[in-house]
């Protein structure tokens, strides 16, 4: 058996046809879901009645799973409405990478549809690389060689919805992280655009009015139309994704009706602890992750 992708309207991403989730270790269908993984680095697939375990090897696959969690880490968590367990007030969420704050931020993602809104639901991405590629000269030329600070703080009243540099930088306390502006990709090394508007607050060495104006710049070209994929989800889709190549975000979702995506993730483990216990003294809230 081989996989066959079928790539969607869009810079990344391929519909996976052919692949069977049961397949023994040692078929070759397994070396196939790496390579289209690392070729359109967002993958959908329809496999209705995925178990948790099947979901633990599909994704397992693609390197090792990272428990989430902070008093009881757990390798299956959830991005529900309904949940007690889920990590979704029902509100919009703006462009990032999951935990760019941190120096390792998760290297894939995955979601899979298990309750959806009868209206419909969506999770938008954006080409990180795609836009490194088509940068502009003049903006590649001031980027050249420099840092974005990527920074948190979990109190903010816009929660997952804030747009971080038009908030102000955020003082050393808050958890925050330094990468390239054109950050190489961890195995392909081809450049990826690394401002995010949910965590990105400033470019370092520059003043804060010039690395604000900077930023909004890089943010309109990043975020064009061209660079976007609106994933349209369906009951029983996985969708699993590169996490340094492509940022994600929502619509509104609302509290009417349930909506419950599965999430496995890949990479480092995370320490939550901060967002528990807070930090220099400030209350957080670990819901709103």
């Amino acid at each position: 058996m081989s996989l066959r992708a079928e790539p969607l309207d869009a810079t990344i991403g391929a519909r996976i046809h052919g692949f069977d989730p049961a397949a023994p270790d040692e078929s070759r269908i397994w070396d196939e879901w790496r390579a289209v993984f690392a070729e359109h680095r967002l993958l959908v697939v329809a496999l209705p009645d995925l178990t948790d375990e099947e979901h633990l090897r599909v994704v397992g696959a693609l390197g090792p799973i990272a428990t989430e969690g902070i008093d009881e880490p757990r390798a299956v968590g959830w991005v529900s409405n309904v949940r007690a367990d889920g990590a979704l007030a029902g509100t919009a969420a703006s462009w990032h990478c999951d935990y760019f704050f941190f120096p390792h931020p998760y290297e894939a993602i995955s979601l899979y549809a298990v309750e959806l809104p009868t209206r419909g639901t969506e999770t938008w991405f954006v080409d990180g690389q795609a836009a490194a590629d088509d940068l502009p000269a003049d903006l590649r030329a001031r980027v050249e060689g420099r840092d974005a600070r990527h920074a948190v703080d979990v109190t903010t009243p816009e929660r997952e919805a804030v747009v971080r540099v038009r908030k102000g930088r955020l003082d050393e306390s808050y958890p925050h992280a330094l990468r390239p502006v054109l950050w190489p990709h961890r195995a392909s090394g081809r450049p990826i655009l690394a401002v995010t508007e949910q965590q990105t607050d400033a470019i370092v060495g520059l003043d804060p009015d010039d690395s604000t104006e900077l930023i909004e710049e890089l943010f309109a070209h990043l975020y064009r139309d061209d660079h976007v994929y609106v994933h349209r989800w369906s009951p029983g889709e996985l969708v699993v994704w590169d996490n340094h190549a492509l940022q994600h975000s929502r619509p509104e979702v609302g509290l009417e009706e349930a909506r419950s995506l599965r999430r496995v993730c890949v990479g480092q483990r995370q320490d939550l602890s901060v967002f528990a216990y807070g930090y220099a003294g400030r209350p957080t809230e670990p819901e709103a992750l």
